[in-house]
């Protein structure tokens, strides 16, 4: 299965990630996903390891994670362009909605580590029942290679 190349460059925007930062990250040769744009499409098993790569953004917008695919029925209370740390964001999205949905678009967005870096950080702010849950769901996601 093949996907985009434009979709492909969106998530990188997205995430703020170079496609030299993702090939060493994924570690599959720079010239290998420079070629990828003359075809016009992207190996199906890229997208995952970008959708799982860790954003290497210290806040974000509303707005960005609403382009990355998050309904903005769930953000509706968040400024769509107010910058906000990242551990504010993911805690305070977590307590207005934690459906799975929700949760694979922060891990897609932010990465499976800074989830929970910040559900320990403010473990004192936040129910057991949603951390639980939050962790219960992330041990079913697929794992990377």
């Amino acid at each position: 299965m093949k996907v985009s190349y434009k979709a492909f460059e969106d998530l990188l925007r997205i995430k703020a990630v170079s496609k030299k930062a993702f090939a060493a990250y994924a570690q599959i040769p720079y010239y290998t996903v420079c070629g990828w744009k003359k075809s016009g499409s992207v190996p199906a098993y890229a997208m995952v390891l970008l959708r799982q790569m860790p954003s290497n953004k210290e806040s974000v917008t509303a707005g960005e994670l609403i382009e990355a695919g998050m309904p903005r029925a769930v953000l509706w209370n968040n400024a769509k362009d107010k910058k906000v740390p990242i551990d504010i964001f993911i805690v305070s999205t977590l307590q207005k909605a934690y459906n799975d949905f929700v949760i694979d678009k922060l891990v897609e967005f932010f990465g499976e580590e800074k989830v929970l870096t910040a559900l320990i950080k403010h473990r004192d702010h936040l129910s057991d029942r949603l951390i639980q849950s939050v962790l219960s769901h992330i041990k079913t996601l697929p794992q990377s290679a």
